[in-house]
This record gives C-alpha cells, structure tokens and sequence, in this order.
C-alpha cells in the first residue's frame, strides 16, 4: 500500500501542471489515496490535501465550465440550447467528491484501525 500512497502522491502532484485532465487524474489519485489511506494515512492524507486544494483554487477550467453552465456568459441577444444550472454547482461537485473520499478514509480507518503486521 506504501506504493499506491506514493503513486498517488506523484501524479497527484503532477495533476496541477495538466491544463484540463488534471482535474479527472486527481480524482483517480483521492480513489487511490482513499484505497491506501488506512495503513498510510500520512502520505495519503497529503494526496487528499493537494487534490483539494489544486480541484479547489488552481483549476480554472472548473470555473470556466461552471461559469458557462449557469449563463454568467450569455448575452440578451445569445439564445442557450441547455437548461443552465445554479451558480457553483459544477464547482462543488468536483470538491465535495475529494471531501467525500476524504471522510470516507478517516471513518474507514477509524472503524477498522490501524492493520496488522
């Protein structure tokens, strides 16, 4: 498991420097992270922080596509072929799904301990 905590460490890292995969890479990288979080929590627990924080403040495409979703970017005159969505919704739906992950690790390693050796 220390080699899927430190797989996940490395390409979650590298995720920030992926203009638009790097979002869906640091997805794979929390499941990843939530897989090894029980027998390393350390590493893991650093994985699940800088997916946040790079999902949370250093992805413009998220916002991009969100601020388009919710019609920030139409204009009187521009018509929308798609029913536009609550401001954020996008946003949230890739940050709550790194929390997610993230409280299901701590309550799995607090339900289940630490392993054995």
């Amino acid at each position: 498991m220390k080699a899927l905590s430190i797989v996940a460490l490395v390409f979650g890292a590298l995720s920030i420097f992926i203009p638009v995969g790097g979002v869906f890479i640091a997805m794979l990288c929390s499941v990843m992270a939530m897989i090894s979080f029980r027998s390393q929590p350390t590493l893991s627990g650093i994985t699940f922080g800088l997916n946040i924080i790079n999902t949370a403040f250093l992805s413009p495409s998220i916002l991009l596509s969100d601020a388009a979703s919710s019609g920030a970017f139409d204009t009187a005159d521009s018509i929308s072929t798609t029913a536009p969505t609550e401001a954020g919704s996008i946003y949230w739906v890739y940050v709550g799904f790194h929390l997610v992950l993230f409280v299901v690790a701590v309550v799995w390693r607090l339900m289940r301990g630490a392993p054995k050796q």
